[in-house]
């Protein structure tokens, strides 16, 4: 999955989450989310938890993120998607 807009975006997901230092608090909210998945398969789990949320979350960084924001706006609007859907 590579993100295609604007400056930080021209990169994976996974190294958009690491260079943030976002990568545990996603974990923690792949957790949480498939808390009451734990009856799937990997393959189902795919489908069903992780996948549905990085794509969530590719799409909010692209809409945004603009090609400006530097490495700690881009935590704090990665952060700040986390935990609303930590909250949710």
């Amino acid at each position: 999955m590579v993100l295609t807009s604007g400056e930080n975006t021209e990169m994976a997901l996974e190294d958009i989450l690491l260079r943030t230092g976002e990568m545990e608090h996603m974990e923690r909210l792949l957790r949480h989310c498939a808390r009451d998945k734990l009856g799937l398969g990997p393959q189902e789990m795919l489908k069903t938890v992780i996948h549905p949320l990085l794509d969530e979350l590719e799409l909010h960084i692209i809409s945004e993120v603009s090609a400006t924001e530097d490495a700690v706006q881009l935590k704090a609007v990665v952060h700040r998607w986390i935990a609303s859907r930590l909250n949710d």
